[in-house]
């Protein structure tokens, strides 16, 4: 039986009116979180309500689990899905030289009831985004990057705002305000994109937290300098760890730590005290630990550094959205960047985007990264030295045979990195305090950090018109006395003498502020007749193994800004295919 002509046309408009319903999809979000992350979650979930989101909140993993399930089975093409992972997490990683993907999968965060693994959750990712839904997953946790290097070419958005083996803060940074910044629909592009939410997200961590150099957001971009950036970036922090304030010391219980930091070691309890009974040997043994399988990441960075084509085409991205990349740096789209360069310059440690205009100021960003590396690595060698010395003339002072009563031959085992979130608040709060008795020194003394980096001479090379057999271009090495004044178009290695300069007028600049008095009877070695010339060597070696820290610490969070600015023109070089994050809408 033939359907009449209005049957066929209100067929017709249904038909239409459900494809256009299918268009605009489903728009779900799902926050799983840890009451640590205060206000937090509840930000984002108003954010995304006003997007007309239909947003899930829990605090269960299990509930989590089933939610991301129930997602699975029901979002198709033309659906959204955002999921903000907000606990705290687990380091899979205790091997500082496995790069392995496969550990990623252990990786699991802790809410307040319960936890998820991203071998958990990471298929559901991989089922939603295959079945055409738009998704995008922030984890938010400790060691979060380990999400990302699972995530890395999967066609939906994950990102972390730490990278690996990183400690994170809680709450921090807080999505929405990210999110607000761009219009409807967004997507978390960089600052190269139309929509910049990552970009903004970025520079809400790295402004905040400049000297925290493992923090800053990941993206699973798929290309080698994005995957490079996740041990980089925490393999550079290694470099500001000897001292730290006494972290380390303290929680791998070296015996020098009651003679380093006298008056925060006469302040712990007796149980506390006893366990400060490993060898300076013990102590450098164990960083080196750490320190050790860095060089191949810095090694790594060292040769993007010294390519000439590759930062030529970096540079020429960073050119040509010149005022974009310094807006998300500092999180202010209303930025002035050329009417006001010096606007941030306090926050950013000195850096200010005028000295790096066009290509030539990128060329002159890489040679910077590439000094300060070198800073950072002389220092820790410097500490190292410094350490050893102490150790010498602590057993001059007080006796071989005295000091060697205190060491164990079975280490002490280390209380860090920790599992436990209070372990974590507390070496937040350390850090935090450390950062401030730095600039309170600062101050007093009216010490300029920026011209402590700033002045020593360094090499450059320089690319000539002819070409190596190679095809590579030939370089050839001339003196720049000024880091302001570097405008050449490839970078190599710095001389060690120049940052040997750095770290020694830094140190005899801060030596006053770090001089400390060692109490003959309170640090758990006594002797009845002090020389009071050994007792002033050692103290003066004490001062000047503490005072390279602040130079040390504004090396790292100057670097911070400027890695991140290398690290995503590199990227978008690398990622011809652009990435998922730029691709998938919210």
């Amino acid at each position: 039986m033939k359907r009449s002509i209005f049957a066929v046309l209100l067929a017709g408009f249904f038909t239409l009116l459900a494809v256009q319903v299918d268009a605009a999809g489903l728009k779900k979000a799902l926050i799983i979180y840890h009451n640590d992350w205060g206000n937090t979650p509840t930000e984002l979930k108003t954010e995304l309500q006003s997007r007309g989101y239909t947003v899930s909140m829990t605090d269960s993993g299990t509930s989590g689990l089933n939610a991301l399930t129930t997602f699975s089975n029901l979002l198709a093409s033309g659906d959204q899905l955002l999921v903000y992972l907000a606990g705290h997490g687990s380091n899979p990683r205790w091997n500082r030289s496995d790069t392995s993907t496969g550990t990623a999968a252990s990786h699991y965060i802790e809410f307040n009831n319960g936890t998820l693994y991203v071998s958990q959750v990471a298929p559901l990712f991989e089922k939603i985004a295959n079945n055409g839904a738009s998704l995008a997953v922030i984890d938010g946790s400790c060691n979060g990057g380990e999400s990302v290097l699972y995530g890395m070419g999967k066609n939906y958005c994950i990102m972390s705002t730490t990278g690996l083996y990183s400690p994170g803060l809680t709450g921090f940074p807080v999505p929405s305000d990210a999110i607000g910044k761009d219009s409807t629909p967004a997507a978390f592009g960089m600052w190269w994109d139309a929509h910049k939410s990552a970009s903004w997200l970025n520079g809400q961590i790295v402004l905040a937290l400049p000297e925290r150099i493992n923090q800053r957001l990941y993206r699973n971009d798929n290309t080698d300098i994005t995957n490079l950036s996740l041990f980089l970036r925490p393999s550079i922090g290694i470099l500001t760890s000897l001292d730290l304030g006494g972290w380390n010391l303290h929680y791998q219980y070296c015996y020098l730590y009651r003679l380093i930091y006298p008056d925060d070691y006469a302040a712990l309890d007796a149980a506390e005290k006893a366990k400060f009974t490993n060898s300076v040997d013990t102590y450098l043994s164990s960083m080196h630990g750490y320190s050790d399988p860095a060089q191949t990441f810095f090694s790594r960075l060292d040769s993007y550094l010294n390519n000439s084509m590759l930062l030529n085409s970096a540079a020429a991205v960073y050119s040509a959205n010149y005022s974009n990349v310094w807006k998300t740096l500092a999180n202010d789209p209303a930025w002035n960047v050329s009417g006001e360069p010096g606007k941030y310059a306090s926050q950013m440690k000195g850096v200010t985007p005028d000295a790096y205009t066009g290509t030539s100021g990128f060329m002159k960003m890489a040679g910077e990264i590439d000094f300060l590396m070198t800073v950072l690595k002389t220092g820790y060698a410097e500490q190292e030295d410094l350490l050893r010395q102490i150790d010498a003339a602590a057993k001059d002072l007080y006796g071989p045979f005295n000091v060697a009563s205190i060491i164990k031959l079975t280490p002490v085992q280390k209380a860090w990195p920790p599992e436990s979130a209070e372990q974590l608040k507390k070496f937040n709060n350390f850090e935090r305090s450390l950062l401030n008795r730095f600039e309170l020194i600062d101050r007093n003394l009216k010490i300029d950090r920026r011209n402590l980096l700033m002045k020593p001479g360094v090499m450059r090379p320089v690319a000539q018109p002819t070409a190596a057999p190679t095809g590579r271009p030939v370089m050839r090495l001339m003196p720049i006395r000024n880091l302001n004044q570097v405008n050449q178009p490839a970078v190599a290695a710095v001389g060690k003498s120049d940052a040997k300069q750095t770290i020694d007028l830094g140190m005899q600049k801060y030596e006053p502020g770090f001089r400390t008095v060692v109490p003959v009877d309170k640090v758990g070695i006594s002797h009845g007749l002090i020389n009071a010339m050994k007792k002033q060597k050692l103290e003066e070696l004490i001062g000047k193994f503490k005072a390279i820290s602040p130079t040390l610490s504004y090396a790292e969070g100057r670097i911070s800004f400027l890695l991140s600015i290398v690290e995503d023109s590199i990227s978008k070089v690398q990622g011809s295919n652009g990435c998922s994050c730029e691709q998938k809408t919210f």
